[in-house]
């Protein structure tokens, strides 16, 4: 069974994404001769992940991804990896290109549980858990008022933990725990609060910040530094009274393995459509050797959703899953089937391959050239 079509769909809804301006979205499906078909995504910028697909071959170190599997046996993941590797090693492979082969690479995963019938993460490790523990991620006011309405929200929602970020997070010390405040105000005491930093800080006022949070029993800070500030992870790390978390930018395991290896985290973040199956068993191999836990980064679709699931049900290191309460047209109405939420924890898919699949008449609507 040989790689038959690689094709690329750019998606654009209705409405906006909060700091990522109009709903977007970049999938890929790969094809075989056989006619069996795999889904993947992608989270960066859609033009540019499809010309990194579709650009042709130049010679053998410079050419897009499509030209360099197409015909390649379907089910050689690893060989496909090493493929576009080896193909795009002269042209920019790291950065966008890199984040486009995570959507390849899920295809593949998608395609190879089809054909042998199973779910990926019987295809990956025995499966140590039916359901996962999760949050809900979810916007923040413009006012403390509004903020504590969002996250009493998030708390009528059934929700068991919630995560807020970004604006308008980072203006000040006081600006910032009137924030925190109002979230465990609506949130309760009895439901887990996390807090998305936002790379705005500097590691003095992250410090700070970790310290004002702890007061209020905040589950988790997340990526308040710049993405590549290792040192100022590590050292926010030894001081603060909490959980630090970072490294849903990263694409590949030399990236997260920085954050891994340099002790900067208690939590590493992966986000399967920036790195792909592949690598993100790369990242978790490594992190249960230096004893960091696993979880995903999902702000795109389902596709990325039902891969971290199938990622976390069998790592021997956890910690909540991510889900998005944030309104988001592509992903409310292109996937199917949806996933099953009960007494605080996600069920994990259960049927062939990744387990979700585009709806061919939402895929016409939202695909734009």
């Amino acid at each position: 069974m040989k790689i038959k079509a690689v094709d690329t769909f750019i998606l654009r809804g209705n409405g906006k994404q909060g700091a990522y301006g109009d709903l977007h979205a970049f999938l890929v499906r790969v094809a075989t001769d056989d006619g069996l078909v795999g889904w993947g995504e992608a989270d960066s910028h859609p033009h540019m992940l499809r010309a990194a697909v579709e650009a042709p071959m130049l010679n053998d170190v410079t050419s897009g991804l499509a030209a360099a599997i197409i015909g390649r046996p379907a089910l050689d993941i690893s060989g496909a990896w090493h493929a576009m590797e080896r193909t795009t090693s002269y042209a920019a492979r790291d950065g966008v290109t890199r984040i486009a082969m995570a959507a390849i690479d899920l295809a593949l995963w998608d395609l190879r549980g089809k054909e042998a019938g199973k779910p990926v993460h019987a295809l990956i490790g025995a499966a140590r858990r039916k359901k996962l523990p999760y949050y809900m991620t979810y916007r923040l006011g413009e006012t403390p008022e509004e903020t504590e309405a969002n996250a009493r929200f998030v708390r009528d929602y059934g929700a068991p933990a919630g995560k807020f970020g970004w604006h308008p997070l980072g203006r000040g010390a006081r600006e910032d725990e009137a924030i925190v405040e109002a979230l465990r105000s609506g949130l309760g005491a009895d439901r887990a609060l996390l807090v998305d930093g936002c790379n705005v800080y500097d590691v003095e006022s992250a410090i700070a910040r970790a310290e004002m949070m702890a007061r209020y029993d905040v589950y988790w800070f997340e990526e308040p530094l710049r993405p590549y500030d290792i040192e100022g992870y590590r050292q926010l790390r030894r001081k603060a009274r909490l959980p630090i978390t970072a490294g849903e930018v990263a694409s590949d395991v030399e990236e997260l393995s920085r954050l891994i290896e340099g002790e900067c985290v208690d939590i590493v973040q992966i986000d399967l459509a920036r790195t792909g199956m592949t690598q993100a068993l790369r990242v978790a191999e490594l992190a249960e050797k230096h004893g960091v836990r696993c979880v995903n980064h999902t702000y795109t679709l389902d596709i990325n959703l039902a891969a971290s699931m199938h990622l976390m049900a069998v790592l021997p290191q956890i910690d909540l899953l991510e889900c998005q309460l944030n309104a988001n047209e592509l992903r409310d109405k292109l996937l199917a089937p949806k996933f099953v939420l009960e007494n605080g924890h996600a069920l994990v898919p259960d049927l062939p391959g990744l387990g979700v699949e585009p709806d061919a008449e939402a895929l016409d609507r939202f695909s734009i050239d």
